[in-house]
């Protein structure tokens, strides 16, 4: 392991991924069953060291394989290092973190159920991260053993998915759109074992068409036939003589394939044989003695093995360590480009200075393994570290803390084995540091300033629920095991302030995270469960007076008007949060804002990037006045923008512009103490002035449903008040996928309904898609708005009156 982790270019940090019951888990397992790394192959394990290894398997995501190619000529020489990784447990809130820590991915797609919104979402985060990645159509067998579909048709339905696939990949690389001609695709049957990609029957049929396998592997893909009696190719469908002629990914892949499954189960054993003998395949008498599916998925595992094929693309399309960092190593830390340390990080140098970026934990014994990503220099037990969190900025001693490493770990099959140095380019586990880790961090053994940049989640946390033991002497129990957990799903997060309030990007992720919690942490724990709820913003649909408020000595004066965003601009804004340096792109006249506008903003909110503006409009005289009250005002439109007026709820699409400012000549008379409670009352009483307005979160629901219960499907989406977008049915089958939309509060009622109405024969995922506004005013008391804002102030123990600020 240990010369393994130094032959860099022999390096591949590959992350699977893929929707619930896609296949990733049995492909997983057929990949660690076949090549995972094994510390003792003789050992013999008690039930109870099985069992442990058996629960620490499904919990850890990460494992090492080490792969030969079969047509290797050096044996292990020409093998490689594989860095596998899966969400744990199936968790797909974790895609983020492994599109950090991978350089790319094999993302699973299921054949019926094509392009959901969930690989959509997935295929996106992994682009974001820059990774390269290669695609498994899954459940093929299913097109011709159960819904009886020819070549041409089995090729269509590829074909749709594969243009769905390059349409999310063009929007955010334009040059890197796949093609199975590349290799890049592999077709199977993870159940089976079996897969293929066109180059790989290209190799086979080199030497019969006398032409190089890469050229006729283009050639086997798109608008290509063969005419057999002409032994020509050509780009039309039909002959001179008007003969229709068969695609040739039909003719020479999928015919051969359908032939020989219909023959299998059939029992036709004279057509198998032939057809075995003929593509090379020996028949070993225990297969013989098969019939059925099982002697289909020995022949073909035999013939077009999946996991060799996936395998194959893999190592050739996605790039070593040392080629990755060059192009990803800007996008993920904050450094100057001609910094030292960060031409070590693109030359992934281990004899450099440390850096490593932590992005998971996992549970071990009793305590946490953190897993990170080796991106230079080398660690080692003992060595003394700085863990630079999430929240450090330069300069600061906040989120910053000095540490030993306790053991360094690397994962082959069971559980982790110790290994006393990881050189970069590598996945690393490393004990004994994670009680100074909040989500993520960097790791570095210099006194450099080097800041990586946040894992991009998909999306904001507008599920929660609020939690409560019933024995108010085990609240500190709860919390912590809370806490705990959030280390595994760094996508939950927790707030205690008025109680403990769990929020999830998902129903379905919130779900998962309190079954665990309560059946693993909180056994012998009695929890009192709130029902689901989701959160709500806070806007504005009109102007403001322009008002001024002075400061409690009455020495200082700010004026101010708050406007709301136009809605080009808020969306501009959300789908690019960056510094300020993106306004540069704003389109001025489509947003009625004026160039002296985007050079006057003081600062976003809330986090400093979120979609409200505070601008400076004073007169140019007073300019250098106000700078020197830029961070007090800024902190007060953090806590603005974070709670805002009318329940305590984040605003959205509110800009605020500073009018006016008159200060004292004395700075003792306008410190902190002064401007930040009086702008946060005047932000405050410009907001109730210009007609606010409650937000509600609109979810897309796609729901695959067998047509049987069609009708009730249609049923749910009645009852939760939604509308239904689009309709799809697919040919031969009796699935049926509708998407809607679901405004959020029926989100819960839907997915509960859904279920109990189909008795589970419906399958949905539900996902944030945009904000809707509340058309009522929820400071008139008879409004339905007005209702839910009580209802919001009372779940967080605020007084039923809104405080006037003016």
């Amino acid at each position: 392991m240990t010369q393994a982790q130094k032959s860099q270019d022999q390096i591949r940090n590959i992350a699977i991924s893929g929707s619930l019951d896609n296949g990733s888990k049995y492909l997983h397992d057929i990949f660690i069953q076949k090549w995972g790394v094994q510390t003792n192959k003789d050992a013999i394990l008690t039930d109870n060291e099985l069992q442990f290894y058996q629960e620490f398997q499904s919990q850890c995501g990460i494992k090492n394989l080490y792969y030969t190619p079969i047509n290797s000529k050096k044996g292990n020489e020409d093998g490689y290092l594989i860095n596998l990784m899966k969400s744990q447990n199936n968790y797909h809130g974790q895609t983020e973190s492994l599109a950090r820590l991978s350089d790319g991915a094999i993302v699973i797609i299921n054949f019926q159920l094509e392009i959901n919104y969930e690989i959509e979402t997935i295929i996106r985060a992994f682009l974001k991260e820059q990774n390269r990645m290669v695609f498994f159509i899954n459940k093929i067998d299913k097109a011709f053993l159960k819904l009886n579909l020819n070549g041409e048709q089995i090729y269509l339905n590829l074909n749709r998915i594969i243009e769905k696939i390059n349409q999310i990949i063009y929007l955010y690389e334009p040059d890197s759109v796949i093609n199975p001609a590349f290799g890049q695709i592999t077709f199977g049957s993870a159940k089976q074992q079996w897969g293929f990609t066109c180059l790989q029957f290209a190799q086979q049929y080199e030497i019969k068409f006398g032409i190089e396998h890469q050229k006729l592997a283009k050639k086997l893909w798109g608008d290509h036939y063969f005419d057999a009696t002409k032994k020509q190719w050509s780009t039309q469908n039909a002959s001179i003589e008007s003969q229709p002629l068969k695609r040739a990914f039909v003719t020479f892949i999928l015919d051969p394939i359908l032939k020989l499954s219909q023959a299998i189960v059939n029992g036709q054993k004279d057509v198998v044989s032939q057809m075995t003998e003929r593509i090379g395949i020996q028949l070993s008498e225990d297969i013989r003695q098969l019939d059925g599916k099982k002697l289909l998925s020995a022949i073909l595992n035999s013939w077009i093995n999946l996991a060799d094929s996936i395998m194959s693309s893999c190592v050739f399309h996605i790039p070593p360590p040392r080629v990755a960092q060059k192009y990803r190593a800007a996008h993920l830390f904050k450094l100057d480009k001609e910094d030292k340390l960060l031409e070590s990080i693109k030359d992934c140098n281990p004899q450099g200075p440390l850096v490593i970026q932590i992005c998971l934990m996992i549970p071990y014994k009793q305590e946490f393994i953190s897993i990170g990503r080796v991106y230079s220099g080398t660690i080692h037990t003992g060595q003394q570290i700085r863990i630079l969190g999430s929240q450090y900025k330069e300069g600061s001693k906040s989120d910053l803390f000095q540490s030993t490493v306790g053991q360094t770990f690397y994962f082959p099959i069971g559980e982790p084995a110790y290994i006393e140095q990881v050189p970069s380019g590598n996945i690393v586990g490393i004990k004994g540091i994670d009680q100074f880790i909040k989500g993520t961090c960097t790791i570095t053994d210099v006194q450099l300033s080097i800041q990586m940049l946040p894992i991009q989640l998909q999306q904001d946390k507008l599920v929660k629920i609020t939690i409560t033991p019933v024995e108010p002497a085990q609240l500190t129990f709860v919390i912590d095991a809370i806490r705990q957990l959030i280390k595994l799903n760094p996508t939950i997060s927790l707030t205690l302030d008025p109680c403990l309030i769990l929020a999830a990007n998902s129903y379905h992720f919130l779900q998962y995270f309190l079954d665990e919690l309560v059946n693993k942490y909180l056994k012998s724990v009695e929890i009192r469960k709130s029902n689901y709820f989701v959160s709500y913003k806070e806007t504005i649909t009109g102007i403001s007076q322009d008002n001024e408020l002075k400061t409690p000595n009455k020495h200082n004066i700010i004026g101010a008007q708050a406007t709301p965003l136009s809605d080009n601009l808020l969306n501009q804004i959300e789908s690019d949060y960056q510094s300020m340096a993106f306004l540069q792109s704003i389109k001025i006249n489509s947003n009625n804002w004026y160039q002296s506008d985007k050079l006057q903003i003081f600062a976003f909110g809330p986090n400093n990037l979120g979609p409200n503006i505070l601008v400076n409009k004073t007169s140019p005289e007073d300019y250098h006045h106000i700078s020197e009250i830029i961070d007090h005002l800024n902190t007060s439109w953090q806590w603005f923008t974070k709670e805002g007026a009318l329940c305590e709820e984040e605003q959205r699409g509110v800009q605020v512009n500073i009018l006016k400012y008159l200060s004292h000549a004395d700075i003792i008379h306008r410190g902190a103490g002064q401007i930040l409670p009086t702008a946060r009352r005047l932000f405050y009483g410009c907001q109730l002035q210009a007609q606010p307005r409650l937000q509600e979160p609109v979810f897309l629901v796609e729901i695959h449903s067998n047509i049987q219960v069609i009708d009730q499907v249609y049923k749910c989406i009645n009852n939760a008040q939604g509308i239904v977008i689009e309709e799809k049915s697919f040919a031969k089958t009796s699935f049926q996928k509708i998407i809607a939309y679901v405004n959020g509060p029926n989100i819960f009622q839907f997915h509960d309904q859904l279920n109990e109405m189909t008795q589970n024969k419906a399958y949905s995922l539900s996902s944030f898609d945009h904000w809707s506004l509340l058309n009522s005013d929820p400071l008139e008391e008879s409004s339905e708005a007005h209702q839910i804002l009580q209802d919001i102030r009372a779940k967080k123990g605020l007084p039923s009156k809104i405080p006037q600020h003016l």
